[in-house]
């Protein structure tokens, strides 16, 4: 998955969040809010872990 897509992913899923919060049907509501919590955790572990690669290879010693 490219890293804008995880950027794009984790910015619809709080306003996702929100909005699934005035749901009438609550069981609805609860599956919701569950899907774009763990879409956000998900969104936002894959960032974290690109961004600690990169970091990792830029800093890597030479190869001699």
């Amino acid at each position: 998955m490219p890293l804008w897509l995880a950027v794009v992913l984790l910015l619809l899923s709080l306003p996702g969040t929100l909005f699934s919060r005035r749901l009438q049907n609550k069981p609805l509501r609860i599956l919701c809010v569950i899907f774009f919590a763990l879409l956000a955790l998900a969104s936002a572990a894959y960032i974290g872990l690109t961004l600690l690669l990169v970091n990792a290879v830029q800093h890597q010693p030479p190869a001699a």
